[in-house]
This record gives C-alpha cells, sequence and structure tokens, in this order.
C-alpha cells in the first residue's frame, strides 16, 4: 500500500521533503524541487550498490544540482538494507524495483510526476538491477549507470568474492545489514543467475529506455572498462561511455566527483 498524501510539510531549505513507504517494506526520502518549478515534475530515482552504509540524504546532497534544475528527487534502501527488513538478494531487489516504478505511476496519475520524463541514477550492483528492470518496462527516459556492476556470474564463482564480503562484514557499523550466511547467500546467488531473467546478458537486448550512459573508471578493477564494454556490446541501445581518468571503482577524488557531476547534468538536461 502506498500513500499519497505528504501531510506537515517539511522542508530542507528550498526544497520540500517527505518521507515514504512502499508496501512496509521500502522507506525512501523524495526531495521536490524549489517552488518556482511547476508539478509535474520530472524525476531522477537513485539505485543504490552493495553495501549501502550511507544515510540516504548523503545521496541527495550529491545531486543537489538536479533539484536546482528542476528535478525531484527519489531515493530508497532495497529491501535487507539500511534499516529496511528482508533478506538481499537478486530477486528482491528487482522485485523492489518494480514496485517503486509502481509507486511513481501513480504519483503520476496524481499529476505530481512526468510520466515522460522518468529516469534512473544506478550505482555499482544497482546498475544490474536497473538494466533487469528497463528490459521489462517503458516508462524509464534516461538510464545512467556509475561504476557499474554488470558481470556477476565470474564474480560469484571467484574466491575473491568470498573474501570481500567476509571483508565488508567485519567493518559494517552495527546498525547496518550484512550478508548473514555467506556461503548461503553465494549458493543462493548462483542458483538465481540460472534464471534467464536475471541474466544480464539476456536482458540488455530488449531494454526499453530510451537514452543509457556509461560513467566509469578508468582503473575500476571490480568491472574493467574493458570487460563492460565487451558486455555491452549486446545492447540494443547504443551507450554513451565517459572513463573518468585514473579513477578505480569507487569515486574518492573531489576532482573526480566533479567530473562524474558535469557529466550527470549534461546527460540529465532538461530541454
Amino acid at each position: 500500500m502506498v500513500n499519497l498524501e505528504f501531510e506537515n510539510k517539511q522542508f530542507d531549505g528550498p526544497y520540500e521533503v517527505s518521507e515514504i513507504q512502499i508496501e512496509q517494506m521500502l522507506r525512501g526520502v523524495l526531495y521536490f524541487p524549489p517552488q518556482s518549478f511547476k508539478k509535474p515534475y520530472p524525476l531522477i530515482i537513485y539505485f543504490h550498490g552493495f553495501p549501502q552504509v550511507f544515510p540516504l540524504t548523503e545521496f541527495i546532497k550529491r545531486y543537489k544540482s538536479m533539484l536546482d534544475i528542476g528535478y525531484s528527487l527519489l531515493v530508497f534502501n532495497f529491501r535487507g538494507y539500511g534499516y529496511n527488513a528482508g533478506k538481499i538478494s537478486i530477486s528482491s531487489q528487482v522485485s523492489d524495483a518494480f514496485r517503486v516504478i509502481e509507486f511513481v505511476q501513480k504519483m503520476a496519475e496524481h499529476d505530481i510526476f512526468d510520466l515522460n520524463n522518468i529516469n534512473i541514477i544506478a550505482h555499482d550492483f544497482g546498475a544490474y538491477i536497473a538494466l533487469i528492470l528497463c528490459s521489462k518496462v517503458t516508462v524509464v527516459n534516461k538510464l545512467l549507470l556509475i561504476s557499474p556492476i554488470i558481470e556477476l556470474k565470474k564474480r560469484i564463482n571467484g574466491e575473491d568474492f568470498k573474501k570481500a564480503l567476509h571483508y565488508i562484514n567485519r567493518f559494517l557499523p552495527r546498525s547496518i545489514h550484512g550478508i548473514g550466511n555467506i556461503e548461503q547467500f553465494i549458493h543462493m546467488t548462483k542458483n538465481e543467475l540460472q534464471i534467464e531473467e536475471f541474466q544480464i546478458e539476456k536482458c540488455i537486448p530488449k531494454l526499453k529506455n530510451k537514452q543509457l550512459k556509461i560513467i566509469i573508471g578508468e582503473m575500476d578493477k571490480v568491472m574493467p572498462v574493458v570487460e563492460a564494454k565487451k558486455i555491452l556490446r549486446g545492447a540494443n541501445l547504443a551507450p554513451d561511455i565517459f572513463i573518468v581518468n585514473k579513477m578505480d571503482h569507487e569515486c574518492i577524488q573531489d576532482e573526480d566527483f566533479k567530473k562524474i557531476n558535469e557529466e550527470v547534468l549534461k546527460f540529465l538536461k532538461i530541454n
């Protein structure tokens, strides 16, 4: 069940902000642009990666410039992340993505969002989920993938993946969910990757979004540029690929943030 009524309006500076809850499973934050912009608003939905350890408002700060040109921003935690209950899996995150799209469509029926201008920014593993979603729904206009993980089979079968999960669990804050049973999680994910609808090579020839852009680090060791380009050759939509010089998988340098934000603004510019 989705609550479309936003009572007791709250503001963060010039931006109206509302906490949202979708079917008691997904919690998120919805920011509206300054009041000088009129409804229906274009929208950007943010799909986070793994692990997700930042407050949702951190993503709002990162993309505040999008609010200033008239976009609404919707950020949420997938099931099993942050304070959201549930099990982390490909299937649960794809299901969550569908629920978010249904929420957006209902908001559009109330003339809050422009259904012709619904966009997604997806980071890391969120990019994998976004590609699956966009192979199934027609509502997404522009899809922007930042440091995407779009190859899972090789990684899930490697010993380094198991070590990475143990490392992540070790350093996660106590308030943040990790992977409880790593062996079980890997076994489950391998089984999920046997399902055709979760195989990225089967999804990308059927993308239904209108535009696709990839921002990736030149030195990305998690998803090397060469591998990403090879996989994306199978897409039915030619991606615009921007390579950030000397950047690894995560963006930590202010100069790299600046380059990425410039590319985000360029791609999502409102005509």
